[in-house]
């Protein structure tokens, strides 16, 4: 994660939030409480990304389907979706890195699109 983050991608949350079992809006804060994020990145992040978070969670910690694979380790994607969302790398080299089509590593960083988030843009 980092002493301090200026930017957090949904990928990267979903993830973080799975490996430490904790919901994503609790793991938002306690972010914000280490100082790993500032109040302006924790404030973006509700009204982007994790939108709706503090009423319904948007994916189990772990689908039955997949119970038992988040075991494995997975450092290099959480690293690549980090550099990409600190804009160290493009997401064309992010793609190629993890070897997934651009729009697929794209949709992982920002997350499923909501109507909601359309309209106040």
């Amino acid at each position: 994660m980092g002493k301090h983050r200026n930017a957090l991608g949904y990928r990267e949350l979903i993830d973080l939030k799975r490996l430490y079992r904790v919901s994503g809006a609790a793991l938002l804060v306690r972010l914000r409480q280490l100082d790993i994020i500032d109040q302006a990145t924790l404030v973006y992040a509700f009204q982007s990304v994790a939108r709706g978070w503090r009423t319904q969670e948007p994916q189990e910690l772990e689908p039955a389907s997949e119970r038992g694979t988040r075991e494995a380790a997975r450092r290099f994607e959480r690293l690549c979706y980090r550099a990409l969302a600190e804009k160290l790398i493009s997401l064309s080299k992010a793609a190629e890195l993890l070897r997934r089509p651009v729009p697929e590593v794209e949709a992982d960083l920002r997350g499923p699109k909501s109507d909601a988030a359309g309209r106040h843009q």
